[in-house]
């Protein structure tokens, strides 16, 4: 488990888009809150100021609860159904996901499975970063930082 990290993680301000939905409905459901954060963004004037990510505040079930969230440089402003938010900084473990989304279970669970040797204890919601765009480069070499803030 030597791909897991335990870095520091800085705050960020970002547009924040909610959502609950059956698990079997989470791309669906993150499609539309990106494109609601692209039109808000658009209509605003917001800067985008990193990668986008997800936010996890429960653990997945049948139904999953997340927030897509975009960091915006200074000057954002909330909207209907987007909140301006600081995510705040933490230490976290983390672990670079290289594939598909659909295929990121694995990394989790190796993830997770360090959480439970190493002593630390999970502490706010845990979070994908998007590194790259599925649009412009090819679904296996898609790159996630999954990140699980520590107690």
């Amino acid at each position: 488990m030597s791909d897991i990290e335990v870095t520091q993680i800085p705050a960020v301000e970002a547009l924040l888009v909610s959502k609950r939905v059956p698990m079997s409905e989470i791309g669906a459901a993150m499609g539309e809150a990106f494109h609601a954060l692209m039109d808000h963004s658009l209509a605003t004037g917001a800067v985008f100021a990193g990668p986008p990510f997800a936010l996890y505040p429960e653990m997945p079930a049948e139904e999953v609860y997340f927030l897509v969230g975009m960091p915006v440089a200074p000057g954002a402003v909330a909207g209907e159904g987007v909140a301006l938010e600081v995510v705040p900084a933490c230490e976290a473990a983390t672990l670079m996901h290289r594939g598909s989304y659909e295929s990121m279970e694995s990394s989790w669970r190796q993830l997770m499975a360090w959480l439970g040797t190493s002593g630390r204890t999970p502490s706010g919601p845990m979070r994908e970063v998007y590194l790259n765009d599925p649009d412009e480069v090819a679904e296996a070499d898609l790159l996630t930082q999954l990140v699980v803030p520590l107690a």
